[in-house]
């Protein structure tokens, strides 16, 4: 019995100490919390740090880490202060200390004590007279574990600063900015302090369900403002302006009509000028001449902006839209502009790098720039670059990197450059001649199962250490430590010729493919399956994200009502909720339909052992044996249906219709719900987290899950380069087949010329 009694008693303990044991639960997304009412805003420092939870860390006997904080323009600072939390080592003396600074300027010193190594500090930050832009927030810890001789590198010298606790406190009320075309960064701004953006569209009543040309003027506009805000979410709202509305012809506002959404920091007023005129004044009516676009203070709130698209004609108000979504294009210091004309080409395939040489592409043709990592501590050198596995030589396990790098003199035999692709250790260069070394074309073999659909980043991590590695009483210097990677390294990757296996959420996540198989859109079609103001809203929100994936304006994109045909289309989004999805779609879905198709899932194979079967297989692969050939696999599945609809989820469905086009769906159970799942679906954790040909997620973004097609389908040409060798590899006999025939043929020829010739020989032998 004593034991049974000491255990309640020790996990009471436990509990009365903090020092429960839990599951660790994941940590939630780190977020900016605003107050507009009392323009108080906090900031936790592992949002300005890449929204990293893992805390700063300060290693070494001087180290050094730098925080870019924005300042937007449309926001006035009355005042800021860092609450900071930290700890330090244990073993650091008094004489250490630990430094704030404001674009290198030291504003705090913070003093170490050995005894007490968790602190706090509360330090004020003057940001009034900080232009707009990004300010660097410095930490600088200078750590000695004694007075006299001591290794610099030494492990316990060390501070972390909480990156989570750690905030910066900020009261700061809008201000009002000259309005301007050539400032619109500055309205629509990315460094704004908010973790996602609801853009509020501005129409008359049903314009946008009635009329193509509309419809396709909002997906401008949206794209337009989710690439200014790059990363950051974006939402898009639809709100009808009043029906009946009786202008004040003595107002003097310019925009009468015109109300702001609560809670919105800016809207487009998106018509026609006829259908416009009720709510605008009647000089601004006669400003819109052609396609126009304007930028105007809210008459409620000078604080606040109206972004006019309008025309003459709905085509008027698209091209005014377009021309907003052309990226790099430059406006004048004006109020309002009038298009006059616009010339697009369409169809042009993704953007993809020129080859260097034939099947080697070069590493600033991918944006990457020489780069010179220093120290001890040096970080990484990053490239991304586009590829998915069936592009590739399936013949080939790997494809080769060459890499131009050099390296400063004084480095120890231990050190290296480490190759990391998407995570994952591929190779390590060795850094081991004393005197320095420049390295050209350095041949590094990628394996291609590390390769993932889509965007891949190689990482060169050096680990670097130099020879005079110090010591109690002995120096060490890192000014030496440098390590450079330049842009002429290069890597061998064959054209794109988008050529891939489908069903498959996270490629279309990571890429947008395959929507973004033309980097305009070109060939693709998204049908909205009501006018209503929710399910626009929801399409325009998925756009928007698309032209954050797609990194280029969605500008042949096509959209589409319930009614219109399908006829030349390549490839299909979807957006309704159940209820008013088209027929054929919804019977098509392959998962996550009340009534038709919940889910099919593999849960076995079956085994084939037939002879003819098996010989069959034998033909097309004769160097195998036989035996291998007599059995495959066949999937076993499980079909569920379900009576009930989706409830609180939203689903995500990817399939190829009779046409076999790819289609993707997005729906819900009601309207209300699908608005607010891609409003959901646009957050980086949700997003990312799509696999599988179908996904379903819940309202609050918690419960997530994919659903793993059983029959895969391709779409697109083969690869050229791979073509012949796929053939072989798949096909041996015949490729052995061929090769003798031609053999053969060739010995015919030879012998029948041979043989030719010996004729004509002897009868001119035989002639007198």
């Amino acid at each position: 019995m004593k034991p049974r009694l000491q255990q309640p008693c020790l996990i009471a303990l436990l509990c009365l100490l903090g020092l429960t044991a839990v599951k660790a639960q994941p940590m939630t997304p780190l977020h900016v919390d605003a107050d507009p009412a009392s323009s108080q805003y906090r900031i936790p420092l592992g949002w300005l740090n890449n929204r990293s939870h893992a805390p700063i860390e300060l290693n070494g006997a001087d180290a050094r880490r730098v925080l870019k904080v924005p300042l937007p323009a449309r926001l006035a600072v009355q005042d800021a202060r860092l609450e900071m939390v930290y700890t330090n080592s244990t073993s650091l003396t008094p004489r250490s200390q630990l430094a704030v600074t404001l674009n290198e300027r030291v504003v705090a010193q913070l003093p170490v004590k050995p005894r007490q190594p968790d602190n706090a500090a509360r330090i004020r930050l003057d940001f009034r007279h900080l232009e707009p832009g990004y300010h660097d927030l410095g930490f600088r810890a200078a750590q000695h574990y004694t007075n006299e001789c001591e290794d610099p590198s030494a492990p316990e010298l060390y501070s972390q600063i909480d990156a989570i606790d750690s905030s910066l406190y900020l009261t700061a009320t809008r201000k009002a900015i000259e309005p301007s075309l050539a400032r619109l960064g500055d309205i629509f701004d990315n460094r704004l302090w908010i973790d996602d953006y609801r853009l509020e569209i501005l129409t008359p009543p049903a314009v946008l369900g009635e009329d193509g040309d509309l419809r396709q003027a909002a997906a401008q506009i949206s794209q337009f403002v989710a690439a200014t805000f790059d990363f950051t979410p974006v939402s898009v709202r639809v709100n009808e302006l009043p029906e009946e509305f009786e202008k004040d012809q003595k107002s003097k506002r310019r925009l009468p009509g015109v109300e702001l959404p609560e809670g919105a920091w800016d809207a487009v007023l998106l018509g026609t000028r006829e259908q416009l005129a009720p709510y605008l004044s009647d000089s601004l009516i006669e400003e819109i001449q052609g396609s126009h676009i304007g930028l105007y203070p809210s008459d409620q709130d000078p604080t606040r902006f109206i972004l006019l698209v309008s025309g003459a004609t709905p085509a008027d108000v698209r091209k005014a839209a377009t021309v907003l979504n052309l990226p790099g294009l430059a406006l004048p210091e004006r109020q309002s502009v009038n298009v006059t004309a616009l010339r697009l080409d369409s169809g042009y395939q993704r953007s993809r790098p020129a080859q260097s040489e034939t099947g080697w592409i070069r590493f600033d043709q991918l944006g990457f720039r020489s780069t010179t990592l220093r120290g001890m501590y040096p970080g990484a050198a990053r490239l991304e670059f586009w590829s998915i596995r069936e592009i590739l030589d399936p013949s080939r396990p790997f494809i080769d990197l060459q890499l131009h790098y050099a390296y400063g003199a004084g480095f120890d035999r231990k050190s290296a450059l480490n190759v990391v692709l998407n995570g994952q250790f591929i190779e390590a260069l060795p850094l081991q001649n004393v005197v320095g070394e420049q390295v050209h074309r350095a041949r590094l073999r990628i394996p291609t199962v590390a390769l993932r659909a889509g965007v891949n980043e190689l990482r060169f991590e050096p680990t670097v250490i130099g020879v005079d590695i110090g010591g109690a009483c002995t120096p060490i210097f890192t000014d030496n430590l440098q390590v450079t990677i330049f842009e002429d390294s290069r890597i061998e990757l064959p054209p794109i010729a988008d050529y891939m296996r489908l069903p498959d959420l996270g490629l279309f996540s990571q890429t947008g493919l395959p929507y973004t198989r033309y980097s305009d859109g070109n060939g693709v079609g998204v049908l909205i399956a009501d006018d209503q103001p929710q399910t626009l809203g929801s399409a325009l929100t998925l756009i928007a994200k698309l032209r954050q994936v797609n990194k280029a304006p969605l500008t042949a994109l096509h959209l589409l009502a319930d009614d219109d045909s399908l006829d030349g289309l390549d490839s299909l989004i979807v957006i309704g909720d159940t209820t008013s999805l088209p027929t054929g779609i919804g019977q098509k879905m392959a998962a996550f339909m009340p009534m038709l198709r919940w889910q099919t899932i593999q849960v076995g194979s079956y085994h084939d052992r037939t002879l003819s079967g098996g010989f069959k297989r034998w033909l097309r692969q004769p160097l195998t044996p036989l035996t291998h050939h007599m059995e495959t696999s066949k999937p076993a599945i499980a079909s569920v249906t379900l009576d009930d609809g989706l409830g609180q989820s939203t689903a995500l469905v990817q399939f190829r219709d009779e046409h076999g086009r790819p289609v993707t769906v997005l729906t819900a159970a009601d309207r209300q719900q699908l608005e607010r799942g891609m409003v959901r679906l646009t957050e980086h954790r949700v997003w990312s987290s799509m696999r599988g040909g179908a996904f379903m997620w819940s309202a609050d973004g918690e419960a997530m899950s994919s659903a793993e097609p059983v029959v895969y389908f391709f779409i697109g040409d083969s690869p050229a380069t791979g073509r012949m060798s796929h053939y072989m590899s798949m096909h041996p006999w015949w490729t052995v087949l061929a090769t003798m025939t031609f053999i053969l043929a060739l010995v015919l020829l030879t012998w029948w010329l041979l043989r030719r010739r010996a004729r004509q020989f002897k009868s001119g032998a035989e002639t007198p």
